[in-house]
């Protein structure tokens, strides 16, 4: 941030970082992802676990570091999650820039556990054959793609989404229609993360895609015999009758 003060000074406007889905995005990721540490789940830990890092012009993470700690188990955990965040670079001027940055990841066993109970969601993949790491790959470069659990699968998806889809109201008043490009990642645990529009209709439609991509239960990609992080394009129809 040192580095950008001369450039502010000088009048030119920065936009901070901003992760993949957004805010809200990434919430909902780190409370579908998080493996509660077996310890601070039994002593019903709760605090806080604050990320520093440095988000580089071409969006990659560089120097990811715990800045405020709570306490080891978590902070590890909270690592883990961090490094799986895709973000869009800060820009200065309009021009993408390097740029120091923080996330904050809460801990609350009760919370954890009641979401748990009241809604367990989809299978929790913590199987050995996990891959580590946080590389990602195509689907054309798996051994086995990434499938939703839907009839049909990959070939049944617009049916899913057809069925399914509820319609954005400021959508269907502007009468906004037409084919949503979305991408995410299919984590190696089968949890939906980093979901982004690269061809937005407005209207709530892109809002309306990542809510119904991640009502999905996923079968993660598999390389070489082991579960991998797989990125996932898809193109959903919003058509009014």
């Amino acid at each position: 941030m040192l580095a950008l003060l001369p450039l502010l000074l000088s009048g030119q406007v920065f936009v901070q970082p901003e992760p993949y889905g957004g805010n809200q995005g990434v919430k909902d990721f780190l409370e579908a992802e998080m493996r509660f540490p077996e310890t601070a789940l039994a002593e019903e830990a709760k605090g806080t676990s604050v990320l520093i890092f440095t988000v580089k012009r071409d969006g990659t993470l560089q120097d990811l570091r715990i800045w405020q700690s709570f306490r080891p188990d978590c902070d590890a955990e909270a690592l883990r999650l961090g490094a799986l965040v895709r973000w869009h670079p800060g820009t200065l001027g309009g021009i993408p820039a390097d740029a120091e940055h923080y996330l904050r990841v809460p801990f609350n066993a009760k919370k954890y556990a009641k979401a748990r109970e009241r809604d367990p969601g989809c299978p929790r993949i913590t199987a050995p054959d996990l891959a580590s790491g946080t590389a990602l790959y195509d689907v054309n470069k798996l051994d086995t793609t990434a499938v939703p659990e839907v009839p049909g699968g990959m070939m049944g998806l617009p049916a899913y989404f057809q069925r399914e889809m509820r319609y954005p109201e400021d959508a269907r008043r502007n009468d906004i229609q037409g084919p949503l490009k979305l991408e995410f990642v299919v984590e190696a645990s089968g949890v939906v993360s980093n979901a982004v529009a690269l061809k937005d209709l407005g209207g709530g439609c892109t809002e309306e895609a990542i809510r119904m991509v991640r009502a999905i239960c996923w079968k993660p990609g598999i390389k070489d015999g082991r579960r991998v992080r797989t990125v996932v394009p898809v193109e959903i129809l919003f058509r009014l009758p």
